[in-house]
Formats: structure tokens, C-alpha cells, sequence
């Protein structure tokens, strides 16, 4: 989307954020299709990394990082604590924990994030093309950064920056094209991060799938899961 088509996208509200409590029935939902993993497309040991979203750290994906190692991938958590939303910092750490867990297996690797988890995985692998075989993104902003969120003032407050000039960062970044392939898994239900920018159409390789979750729901959403899987597998 165009800087100058951007003043339509729909910003989540601040007390939206209280309707992600709806995220627990994700978890009901989770554990019912549980036995209907068995048939889900299987890996073939290929290391996948998974990235944790603002304000978390790996135990939040412990679920994910789980369903992913029963289908048969070597699945690993970023390892680098709090996400604490400083972008230029975990950028860098990130790229060294892909670097490394390349030289581990000696292939390329699967990358999987959420929220903001997914942005920096995206921003790695642009950096890192041929350290990457596949990206999946959930519920992720793909533009604008922060400032089409429920928590835009929050995050510009403690991360001390301008949510334009961060916007206009991100954009240049573009001129460095995505050449990998690469899934975003969005929701019209997301409470905080805005929809429309999770669709990016600008990348020559990209796939977008919708499903009905909440932004927190998304992480243990079975629906999300069974995409992973069909993604991953292709």
C-alpha cells in the first residue's frame, strides 16, 4: 500500500485490546483438534526458528515451537530473551542467532514470527537471502512499523521514537526486494495490529491467508497451524 493510500487503513481502538481475552477460546479450539495433527503435512527435519512478538519471549511460543517439532521440524526459539521492541538492536541479534543456527544444520532455514517477531524475521532474511528458505509471518505489521496499532503511542513513548520517521525507515528498507518465499497469516479481528498492513504486495513471493482469531489467538489458532504446515511442506 502507497504512503498516500494509507490514511483508510482501519487502527484498532485502545480498548479493543480488551477483547483479545477472546484468544482463549483459541486454546479450546487448539486442544480439540489436537488429534487431527496426525494428518497435517509433515516436515523433514528442515530448522525452523521462531520468533516471539513485542513484549514476549520464547515460552509464549512454546506451543507453536511444539506442534512444529511433532510434524517434524527442528524447531528453536530465538534464545534472545524479551522481545523489548527496540528494532535496530534485536535486528542485529537476530541475524546472529540465524547466522549461527544456519552454521548449526549447514541449510537454510525456516523463519516464523509473530507480530513484531515476524517483522524482524522478514527484515533478517532480507538482510540474510541466502541463509532463508521460507518466512511465515503472524499477524505481523509488513509496513508502517508501529503506527497503525492499538499501541502506537505506547511503543513510540518507550521506544523514544517518531512513528512517521519510523514509518519512512521502513519503506527504504523496501528498496531492498524480498526474494523469498514467504506467508502472512492475518485476522479482520485483530485487536491490535491493524489488517491491512499485513498485506504486502509488493514482494514478488508472497501469500496471504486470512483466518477469524484475535491478534494473541493467532499463536495457538489450529487453523494457523494447518497453514503453517501446508506453507512449510510445499
Amino acid at each position: 500500500m502507497k504512503l498516500e493510500e494509507r490514511s483508510r487503513i482501519q487502527i484498532p481502538k485502545g480498548y479493543q485490546i480488551a477483547l483479545e481475552l477472546a484468544g482463549f477460546w483459541d486454546v479450546c479450539k487448539l486442544l480439540w483438534s489436537a488429534p487431527s495433527f496426525a494428518k497435517h503435512p509433515k516436515g523433514k527435519g528442515e530448522p525452523t526458528l521462531v520468533v516471539p512478538g513485542y513484549g514476549t519471549n520464547d515460552q509464549i511460543m512454546f506451543p507453536l515451537r511444539q506442534y512444529l517439532q511433532f510434524l517434524g521440524y527442528q524447531a528453536e526459539g530465538w534464545e534472545l530473551g524479551l522481545n523489548h521492541g527496540n528494532v535496530p538492536l534485536l535486528l542485529e541479534a537476530l541475524k546472529g542467532r540465524i547466522t549461527e543456527f544456519y552454521e548449526k544444520y549447514q541449510t537454510k532455514i525456516n523463519l516464523v514470527g509473530w507480530s513484531l517477531g515476524g517483522y524482524l524475521a522478514r527484515e533478517a532474511a532480507r538482510d540474510l537471502p541466502h541463509y532463508v528458505s521460507k518466512i511465515a509471518t503472524i499477524a505481523s505489521p509488513l509496513f508502517g512499523g508501529a503506527k497503525y496499532t492499538s499501541l502506537a503511542n505506547f511503543y513510540a513513548d518507550k521506544q523514544g521514537i517518531q512513528l512517521d520517521a519510523l514509518e519512512l525507515e521502513i519503506e527504504a528498507r523496501y528498496q531492498i526486494p524480498l526474494e523469498i518465499p514467504s506467508l502472512s497469516i492475518y485476522s479482520k479481528f485483530d485487536n491490535i495490529v491493524s489488517w491491512q498492513t499485513c498485506i504486502d504486495t509488493r514482494s514478488p513471493y508472497m501469500q496471504h491467508k486470512e483466518v477469524d482469531s484475535t491478534h494473541v489467538g493467532m499463536i495457538v489458532n489450529p487453523e494457523v497451524y494447518e497453514l503453517l504446515a501446508h506453507f512449510f511442506a510445499k
